[in-house]
């Protein structure tokens, strides 16, 4: 395809990548059931508090993945679909958070600067990238404008999508602008810089005498409901917490049996025969395999893992197997052989079909165009001004290299099959095309391969043996008393999934487990379900801990209070028993200890040795003077009692230029900040999870 195709068929990717991108300069870094959607009561969330109906929400991605399945003329799996939720999600924050501050801000792009990001001096990197030419690596502006003159003739869906694409750089611009703004904002001053220098470089060599926590054992210490009631309350913004749950599983899966085995490898030893004497391979394996028929030839190099590499100069009609792989019996049949280039270079003149099956009109035209080319007229010429695959046409329909099984089946063999300086029309899906090859490299031997495949698959009647074993586990289990007790023993293993997001598809131990998610953020704590099926697995669930966004209650984190408190306690005592010594040496003789050193601490420090990440340690100690000893402590292994004993002041310097670019890195995350800030002034509420 030639480059200018790339904005043209993908600019709805283009559309994503730039919302993303949107955010990403802002940050820093199972389908809905239709009844969901018949009540406008039901949200997906909430920004300002203002619901975002499930049915906009659902028309608004729905739209999205339409746009992008008619540009791909493919349906979009379940990953491109979560991702497009997560677009349209996204997009409408903007839209809510973000366009208020722009418009407050007074940001927008003039129509000079969209002029310049197209055609310009400075094109936006999309529109480079399309409009270079990959042989050379030349922006070639004269193509833009030849492209932008020609919109008025394209059809109505490319005009569209080169509008999307305008304003979705647009859009982007002026996310940069904000960022920037936040960026620019901020600066470090010169006292700023002075300071950060003495943080960094004066230095201090101390003397200490700690006494650490882990001397006295927890179990020693006694702590009263008061005294936990009142350190949760004091630590409490220690207890944040996003909303998440924890779920208990046992598994079952299912296997195939012996038995399904045994009729899996009698089939295909039966089919074996047939398969051998049959005269259409691609029939037969059409009707017979568990995979579709593969048509492309393959050289020596490309034959599949497994196959002896005799098996490519086998004579036609060769069989080997059955073989296992990958959970199938395979029987592989050298079908065809020929020789054929192993690549082609060709250029084509494209009509669109609008009518099916066939458009005799468009290839009575297609062929007098055929005759007018065979008569001298030139084939680049008249593809630029009547082909519509408008990439290729701005080329002269030159397509380059490609190699087999990259062009759709019909233009791959007219390619691969044909001679050199042949006119060629086929349709395909796409339309009716008038083909010449233009070269082709060198003829190799290929061969074709027909496999039929048989998965060695659980029969109905084992799925039906093991979902009976996990109904009678959830029958007899479906308390969290019972399914505690009842994976206690060896027979059923719990898994733990624990600190779940609302957003996860996948949990420890399952994937594409959307549905358990779901489950796990619509029930209360203690919930048992029924069975769940995931492929070859049914999953009995126990809701084990819910947590919701904020503070943790005290029950939840009973056991880090608990110990919080019998530290604090320890501290309390161990300050009392360290206060009024008159020297370190003294000190370390009262409470049985030594004197220890720290070479070189700075107020940067991240550690000071022997004692480890102590932040409240290096604080105190760039108060003190030199020979100052200091109070009793409290840090976070042990009370401490330190002395300076020597201060070597930071080196004069007039050169910052190092300091101010390690502080003006920092900013850089400043959007991330600001747009936490905003989505919590905004109060934005994510509840897609009660739907996807």
């Amino acid at each position: 395809m030639a480059v200018i195709g790339k904005i043209r068929e993908k600019s709805m990717l283009l559309l994503i990548v730039i919302g993303v991108a949107m955010l990403a300069f802002v940050l820093g870094e199972g389908v809905m059931s239709g009844q969901y959607f018949m009540n406008d009561s039901n949200s997906v969330g909430e920004i300002n508090g203002i619901d975002i109906s499930a049915a906009d929400f659902n028309a608004k991605l729905e739209k999205t993945i339409t746009a992008w399945e008619t540009q791909n003329g493919t349906a979009a799996n379940s990953e491109l679909r979560a991702s497009f939720r997560d677009q349209v999600w996204n997009e409408i924050i903007r839209e809510q958070v973000m366009e208020s501050q722009f418009t407050e801000l007074g940001l927008s792009v003039s129509p000079e600067e969209l002029f310049d990001m197209v055609q310009g001096s400075e094109p936006h990197p999309q529109v480079q990238q399309a409009f270079t030419d990959p042989a050379t690596g030349v922006f070639n502006s004269s193509q833009v404008l030849q492209f932008l003159k020609s919109l008025e003739t394209m059809p109505a869906e490319n005009r569209n999508q080169w509008l999307l694409f305008e304003d979705g750089i647009q859009k982007e611009r002026i996310a940069k602008k904000y960022n920037t703004l936040l960026v620019k904002g901020m600066y470090a001053t010169s006292s700023m810089l002075r300071n950060t220098h003495k943080e960094q470089n004066e230095k201090r060599n101390l003397k200490f005498v700690v006494k650490r926590y882990t001397e006295v054992n927890d179990s020693t210490v006694e702590v009263t409901a008061k005294e936990l009631k009142a350190y949760y309350e004091a630590h409490k913004q220690e207890y944040k917490q996003e909303q998440s749950r924890d779920i208990e599983y046992v598994r079952f899966d299912v296997n195939p049996s012996e038995q399904d085995r045994e009729e899996a490898l009698n089939w295909i030893t039966e089919t074996l025969a047939e398969f051998k004497t049959t005269d259409n391979d691609s029939s037969f394996v059409t009707f017979n395999s568990e995979e579709p028929f593969d048509a492309s030839y393959l050289n020596e190099e490309e034959m599949p893992f497994g196959l002896d590499s005799s098996f490519f100069h086998q004579e036609i009609g060769t069989v080997v197997g059955p073989i296992e792989e990958d959970g199938a019996y395979v029987l592989t049949k050298l079908s065809k052989t020929k020789m054929v280039p192993d690549s082609v270079k060709a250029r084509h003149i494209l009509l669109k079909t609008t009518q099916q099956p066939t458009d005799t009109l468009l290839k009575a035209k297609l062929d007098s165009i055929k005759t007018v080319i065979e008569n001298g007229a030139d084939f680049g010429t008249i593809a630029k001004e009547m082909s519509e695959d408008v990439g290729s046409a701005i080329e002269g329909g030159d397509l380059g290299w490609f190699k087999e099984g990259q062009m759709v089946p019909e233009f791959n063999d007219a390619c691969f099959d044909g001679k050199v300086g042949e006119l060629v029309i086929v349709q395909s899906q796409f339309g009716f095309h008038l083909i010449e090859v233009l070269q082709q490299s060198a003829k190799v031997k290929k061969v074709q391969l027909a496999r039929v495949v048989r998965k060695i698959s659980p029969s109905n009647e084992t799925f039906d043996a093991v979902f009976a074993k996990a109904s009678t586990f959830y029958s007899n289990n479906n308390t969290p008393e019972a399914f505690e007790k009842a994976t206690e023993g060896g027979e059923f293993i719990k898994m733990v999934a624990a600190e779940v997001k609302v957003a996860d598809k996948d949990v420890q131990g399952l994937q594409n487990v959307r549905e358990l998610v779901r489950w796990a953020f619509n029930n209360e704590k203690g919930t048992i379900a029924a069975p769940f099926q995931f492929d070859n697995t049914f999953v009995v669930a126990h809701l084990a801990e819910v947590r919701e966004d904020g503070i943790a209650p005290m029950e939840q984190v009973e056991i880090q209070v608990t110990l919080g408190a019998k530290k604090k306690k320890k501290a309390a005592q161990f300050i009392e028993e360290m206060s009024g010594a008159a020297s370190l040496e003294d000190l370390a003789q009262k409470i049985g200890s030594t004197v220890e050193t720290a070479p070189s601490v700075s107020f940067s420090s991240y550690a000071i040795p022997g004692m480890g990440q102590e932040p409240r340690i290096i604080g105190m100690t760039s108060t003190l003077q030199q020979g100052q000893m200091s109070i009793p402590i409290e840090g976070q292994t042990g009370v401490f009692v330190v002395l300076v004993e020597s201060v070597t002041p930071a080196p004069e310097t007039t050169d910052y230029s190092s300091i101010k670019s390690q502080l003006e890195q920092g900013f850089v995350g400043l959007g991330g900040i600001a747009f936490e800030a905003l989505k919590e002034k905004f109060e934005v509420i994510d509840r897609r999870y009660k739907f996807y």
